[in-house]
């Protein structure tokens, strides 16, 4: 897939930040992976694409917790394990025990683009109805409450 068709087909979650943040992180990674390799260069630009996953992910969960959204530790877990493979691969890079990967870096973008289109679709999708699901969560508190009061002392 062409990387140029698919920032440019790329959704928008309709969270403007939120969006910014995965434009910006895709086009450092197909930057990246686009570039003649060079192990000094690949590994201050690695560096600078870990921080900012790193700090975008910081602001997703802090947005997440914010609005108490039902399934955050599942989102922060697949962070968290992205984090850390990006993380891995900037130590080797770092200490020359590994060239950078194009794969790795294609497999990257993947990542992202899946993440977003599901993971972070389903958080918008929350935000946008979440009166709703507030309605239906005080819905089911009334009713265990009707239940509990109608069992026996």
């Amino acid at each position: 897939m062409d990387p140029s068709i698919q920032l440019a087909n790329f959704p928008e979650l309709g969270i403007p930040e939120m969006d910014a943040q995965h434009r910006a992180m895709l086009e450092s990674l197909s930057r990246l992976r686009s570039s003649p390799r060079d192990p000094g260069r690949d590994a201050i630009l690695l560096r600078a694409i870990v921080e900012d996953v790193r700090s975008h992910f910081a602001w997703e969960d802090a947005e997440m917790e914010a609005a108490a959204y039902p399934d955050r530790k599942r989102h922060f877990k697949d962070h968290h394990s992205q984090l850390a493979n990006l993380s891995d691969l900037l130590k080797f890079v770092e200490q020359g025990h590994q060239p950078l990967d194009v794969d790795f870096l294609l497999a990257c973008e993947g990542w992202t683009a899946r993440h977003v289109q599901s993971m972070d679709a389903e958080f918008a999708r929350f935000l946008a109805d979440r009166e709703t699901w507030d309605l239906q969560e005080e819905l089911k508190a009334w009713e265990y409450e009707g239940l509990m009061a109608a069992l026996p002392d």
